[in-house]
């Protein structure tokens, strides 16, 4: 019996969880000693890693720990490094038996920032063909994953078309990219862009943009926790980590997502795909609406000739958006997000809960058959293009 309860399912948001050494395994030679390390070598995480690893080993070498890993694999005991094939593509074929799903897209976890906090831009780049070469090793152990590969746009059109058309050559179909270009550097949506949007759109990539990857989120001025109050960790990476750094955590996409319709991009190339990959959903719905009005209030002011549609019409047209489990997918599929809604289980990260179906499925009591079809299925495949 599988943990899915249909057998129609995709799932928009999964996670490897990289080992200490795992970015060191695919990068070239030149670069090895010039990487910073996993999670700025905090001895608190690598010592997660190494109790990961020894279980890991211990299941391998037991049938017996095995079967109880995989009778438990759903449960917060086996999340995180944890997670049943959470750095073993191998592995986490089994765990893709148990789930259920009929395909899950592959992201990584740390891997970002460690790539990225390197000194220098060649070491960088290096870290990240490093990352897309071990991404594409872990998903090449199981045809339901598809891999995404990370696509910095940040070294300019001509190198970002080179790490494309590598990530091509790795079967990749499906990229990540930062949302906000480095300070003094041109917007993603300069028209300098537009031949890395074209080789985009020519080559059926899909796009998605995912909490972690950015390398510049910080949304809170730092100012709001000198209120008398212990001061939570802010962030991890990218990631907020407090009640008041969440409720920041879709800004640098919308104002991304905002740039690419009032700049025109998605009018030249109106076949790009975008997915929306844990920055939740509920602001999706004012969002749009939000959008419409900005764009009345200013075409008068500005020009905005480049803008041939409403701005909504645009996200219904391009976009599809994750939820975290717990938000209200009966109330977003009722008011105008049935074509953008798409199921993620973030395994095998805790956000995604011990349970994630059923804390969606509390929440759809009044929906129709052919909404959670979208849901669960028929928005992930629009989104991929699946069977073109």
């Amino acid at each position: 019996m599988t943990y899915a309860h249909r057998n129609d399912i995709f799932d928009a948001d999964t996670h490897m969880m990289e080992s200490a050494d795992w970015l060191y395994k695919f990068a070239d030679k030149s670069i090895k000693d010039k990487l910073e390390p996993i999670a700025e070598g905090r001895k608190d995480v690598l010592n997660l890693i190494e109790n990961a690893i020894e279980n890991y080993k211990k299941r391998k070498a037991s049938s017996k720990e095995m079967e109880q890993a995989k009778s438990e694999f759903m449960t917060w005991k086996h999340k995180g490094w944890d997670g049943l094939g959470a750095f073993d593509g191998r592995e986490r074929k089994i765990a893709n038996d148990l789930l259920g799903f009929k395909g899950h897209l592959v992201f990584p976890t740390s891997a970002f920032d460690q790539a990225l906090a390197a000194k220098e831009d060649a070491v960088i780049l290096g870290g990240v063909k490093a990352l897309n070469r071990g991404m594409a090793s872990f998903c090449s152990e199981d045809k339901r994953m598809f891999g995404v590969a990370y696509i910095p746009f940040r070294f300019g059109p001509e190198i970002t078309i080179e790490l494309l058309s590598e990530s091509i050559k790795n079967n990749f179909s499906t990229i990540l990219i930062d949302t906000v270009a480095p300070k003094n550097s041109k917007a993603f949506t300069h028209p300098d862009f537009d031949v890395v949007w074209k080789f985009i759109q020519e080559n059926n990539i899909t796009i998605t943009l995912h909490v972690g990857a950015d390398n510049s989120w910080d949304p809170v001025p730092l100012s709001f926790y000198n209120n008398g109050s212990k001061v939570p960790p802010h962030k991890e990476g990218d990631a907020p980590r407090d009640a008041l750094a969440y409720m920041g955590i879709s800004y640098n996409a919308e104002i991304f997502l905002a740039s690419m319709i009032f700049d025109g991009v998605l009018q030249k190339f109106p076949n790009l795909r975008i997915g929306i990959v844990e920055l939740g959903a509920s602001w999706i719905i004012s969002w749009m609406k939000h959008l419409d009005q900005s764009f009345k209030s200013f075409r008068r002011l500005q020009d905005l000739s480049q803008v041939k549609l409403l701005p909504s019409e645009y996200v219904l047209k391009h976009m599809k958006i994750t939820a975290f489990p717990g938000e209200d997918i009966g109330w977003l599929l009722n008011s105008g997000a049935e074509d953008l809604l798409l199921f993620a289980s973030d395994y095998p990260h805790h956000e995604g809960t011990d349970d994630p179906i059923s804390r969606f499925e509390n929440t759809m009591n009044n929906v129709s058959e052919a909404q959670k079809s979208k849901f669960y299925s028929e928005n992930f495949i629009q989104l991929m293009q699946l069977g073109k």
